[in-house]
């Protein structure tokens, strides 16, 4: 409320709370027309459906895992699952928040997270207390990432929710993995709502940002 009042466009949330009946009554401050409204889908998989990324005023974002190849990108991309030391893209079906008009995926009634995704680990900060760079894993670094491309596109107070459903081909679609806690890194669920695959899926949403064309 304080950064839509300051006249933020744009406003990350790195924080969530699984979904549940009592934390749905604070559903009404995340709603800011005139502000995006970016969310983290949460850090332990399928099947987490994370308030407030489970609202439909907010876009989710989940994460992924980036590694050197020699493509014409040059990175290939999966879902962020880290079956040792634990910690996967937090994704789902909500039991509380109905189907938006924007989403169209068939195998959950209610509102599905994430809707687009970023990078998610082996990010590097540097932290002096902490003894200089370490590195860093999590959802909630990929909201602000992407909220950071929504910033750069200049459009947060402009957007609809639910908005970058319509420039899909303006994003990188991750095709690997799942978010499964304790899967191997090859291991199918056998659904979208875990595992990628071309298109929409629950793990990466629509894909991570290639430019700021979807924003």
């Amino acid at each position: 409320n304080t950064a839509a009042r300051l006249g933020a466009n744009v406003i990350s949330n790195s924080y969530g709370n699984d979904e549940n009946s009592f934390v749905q009554t604070f559903a009404r401050f995340y709603r800011h027309p005139g502000h995006t409204m970016v969310v983290a889908s949460g850090d332990f998989g399928f099947p987490e459906v994370s308030f407030p990324a489970n609202l439909t005023s907010v876009t989710a974002v989940g994460g992924t895992s980036l590694r050197r190849v020699h493509n014409a990108r040059g990175w290939a991309e999966r879902v962020w699952n880290q079956p040792v030391t634990g910690g996967a893209s937090g994704t789902g079906c909500s039991a509380f928040v109905a189907k938006p008009s924007w989403q169209h995926d068939p195998h959950c009634p209610g509102r599905t997270t994430a809707d687009v995704s970023a990078v998610a680990t082996d990010l590097a900060i540097y932290d002096k207390d902490a003894g200089g760079w370490i590195t860093i894993a999590g959802t909630s670094a990929s909201a602000p990432l992407v909220a950071g491309v929504y910033g750069l596109a200049g459009n947060g107070s402009r957007l609809r929710p639910g908005s970058v459903y319509a420039h899909r081909r303006n994003l990188f679609d991750v095709t690997a993995g799942n978010n499964v806690q304790g899967a191997s890194p090859g291991q199918v669920c056998g659904d979208y709502l875990c595992q990628a695959r071309p298109g929409y899926d629950s793990p990466t949403g629509l894909g991570t940002p290639h430019g700021i064309g979807a924003f």
